[in-house]
């Protein structure tokens, strides 16, 4: 019989809650056992109070220190929806030794999470990052074509919702980047970036010559998709929001159950280095 991969989450300000209640309902080989509140910015305290209550109505103990959060689990989940805190927050687990999965953005600046991932390769302790967005079934069968040949170039949308603490692109427009990544690979040498009035668009080039295309909608439809031109066929699909989580939940319990990243943390810096030129370059456009 397979193991039950036992679960602690850190940070309870926004997916955690969601994330517990998720895997503790649906899944049958993983649960989070604990859970531990972090001070944050995005909630008041009464709606923080009402998301530690809701956890610990799905079976959660609820601690209040680092010692207690990562005894007898396999695995830690930063789950704060304040991106700016990853660094300060996965910093206090990396002594633990075991794999700390950090939500996306993986932090706010490209200086901040390649430190973080210098702080986990230093104490040899497996990191993973990423996006639901890399996970969908819609990303993974354009993925497993190998038939329609080579992707040449693509093209990815996601709305745009702006937060002081993590701008422009780096708060809710990294649902375009992450799958972006994910079909393109790392490499990307250039970025340029339009705004607009309903969202901006960013160019990035690549360093084989290929070029992709994040578009982040503000008005219109709430949702997601992509457009990959292939060597012999051209696909454009929208991503069913309905199976959006399950395929990263997935990857999350391969992760903790191998130690194993299915993204490398690398591409995750990159990642936030493109939203940091986007937005540079947005703000020098006006």
């Amino acid at each position: 019989m397979e193991k039950i991969i036992k679960l602690a989450v850190f940070g309870l300000d926004g997916h955690g809650p969601g994330f517990a209640h998720q895997v503790n309902t649906v899944m049958t080989n993983a649960r989070v056992v604990k859970a531990m509140p972090y001070p944050t910015a995005m909630v008041d305290e009464n709606k923080l109070a009402l998301n530690i209550e809701s956890t610990r109505n799905d079976g959660v103990e609820i601690v209040g220190d680092i010692a207690q959060l990562t005894k007898d689990v396999d695995g830690v989940l930063v789950l704060q929806d304040d991106g700016s805190q990853h660094l300060e927050m996965a910093g206090q687990l990396v002594a633990c030794g075991k794999p700390v999965y950090v939500d996306k953005p993986i932090e706010v600046t490209a200086a901040k999470a390649q430190a973080l991932l210098e702080l986990y390769r230093k104490h040899n302790c497996p990191l993973f990052s990423g996006s639901a967005l890399r996970y969908t079934p819609e990303i993974k069968a354009v993925k497993a074509d190998a038939e329609s040949g080579a992707i040449l170039g693509a093209m990815t949308w996601s709305p745009y919702m702006q937060n002081p603490r993590m701008p422009g692109w780096i708060y809710y427009a990294i649902h375009a980047v992450e799958p972006l990544f994910e079909l393109l690979g790392p490499g990307c040498v250039d970025v340029r970036c339009v705004p607009g009035q309903y969202g901006p668009t960013a160019i990035g080039r690549w360093a084989d010559g290929r070029t992709g295309i994040a578009r982040a909608a503000a008005g219109g439809v709430h949702g997601y998709g992509f457009t990959v031109w292939r060597e012999k066929k051209t696909v454009t699909t929208t991503v069913a929001m309905d199976t959006i989580y399950q395929g990263l939940l997935d990857a999350i319990v391969d992760f903790f159950r191998t130690g194993v990243a299915p993204t490398p943390v690398e591409s995750e810096v990159e990642v936030v280095a493109f939203m940091e030129k986007a937005n540079a370059d947005m703000k020098e456009i006006g």
